[in-house]
């Protein structure tokens, strides 16, 4: 699996440019097909998110472990805080 185009285009609006590799690396062994309930998802459905992810943190690390940790727990509760909830493309509006 590979992140998405908007995916990596918000890793670098969001983090500093020696962060990437790790920010990248992160979601995809943290907050993939590996979170409960995501298994079967497509690398469009994933991208929904990691995008929530990335939102929340702010570009921040320590905020994006947060984030990946409610992930893990339920991603539905992570679409709702991150402002993805009740829209499935509102992701795809979201502009940094």
């Amino acid at each position: 699996m590979e992140l998405t185009c908007r995916t990596i285009s918000a890793i670098k609006a969001l983090f500093l440019a020696e962060e990437h590799k790790s920010v990248k690396e992160l979601l995809l062994t943290d907050c993939s097909n590996n979170v409960a309930g995501c298994s079967t998802w497509t690398q469009e459905s994933l991208e929904r998110l990691w995008l929530s992810v990335l939102k929340l943190s702010a570009g921040d690390l320590e905020k994006l472990y947060s984030a990946i940790a409610l992930a893990q727990t339920d991603y539905r509760d992570l679409f709702m805080s991150s402002g993805f909830g009740y829209d499935t493309q509102a992701h795809k509006k979201w502009v940094l």
